[in-house]
């Protein structure tokens, strides 16, 4: 099977997990940090994080109300069976763990760099393998390239804003004339001032104002 890669807007929305194992705190924690609302049903618990809403209770179809995401992660085969059932009465998305002939999306390792997410996934294979290809693009990937990621983003609106950006294309090849800069290796080599110099002089010369961020790595 191949799959289709999304990055998923949670902020706000409920997503259910079944089982109060040491997996589904893992889970929690990270649906947490994208915005969701969690609540972990399960007959008894590990320590969970104390935003997460805990029912202590036998899984039941009505504990899918409301649910935008779900995830079976029960020690028990036929449960998480019966909750990917459920799930795709109702059109909900769920992930069965260890179980992806039951799953409707897999969860990819996450490499988090700053403002920089990269998602690693095996096609569900090997997820042992998907952690040593994580472990080669964090030591690839380092600060510095969300640095420059925070960097072009705050500079979109004053991009968009100027006279000599029109169009898409100017635009991009304003971007792309940062991004070509050097940027991540000035930073890497402790050279701070000549890094938001450069993006500094490119910004004067398309037209663009400075943002905070520009402003205040000048300053540092």
């Amino acid at each position: 099977m191949s799959y289709y890669p999304i990055f998923l807007d949670l902020e706000g929305r409920t997503v259910v997990i079944v089982g109060g194992g040491a997996v589904s705190a893992r889970k929690a924690a990270t649906l947490l940090r994208s915005g969701a609302h969690v609540t972990v049903i399960a007959p008894d618990f590990v320590e969970f994080d104390e935003r997460v809403t805990r029912k202590q209770k036998a899984y039941d179809a009505s504990d899918l109300e409301g649910a935008t995401l779900v995830i079976a992660a029960t020690n028990v085969a036929d449960v998480n069976a019966q909750i990917a059932r459920d799930c795709r009465e109702r059109g909900i998305l769920v992930n069965v763990i260890d179980d992806t002939s039951l799953c409707d999306f897999i969860v990819p390792a996450i490499v988090e760099t700053g403002s920089i997410q990269i998602a690693v996934s095996t096609g569900g294979k090997s997820p042992a393998f998907a952690r040593v290809v994580k472990r080669a693009v964090h030591e690839a990937i380092g600060p510095e390239y969300a640095e420059l990621n925070d960097i072009l983003g705050s500079l979109r609106d004053a991009a968009k804003a100027s006279s000599q950006l029109p169009a898409d294309a100017d635009r991009k090849r304003f971007f792309d004339g940062l991004i070509s800069l050097g940027i991540p290796d000035l930073l890497r080599d402790g050279r701070r001032g000549d890094a938001y110099r450069a993006v500094a002089d490119a910004c004067e010369a398309n037209g663009v104002a400075l943002s905070d961020l520009v402003r205040e790595g000048l300053r540092a």
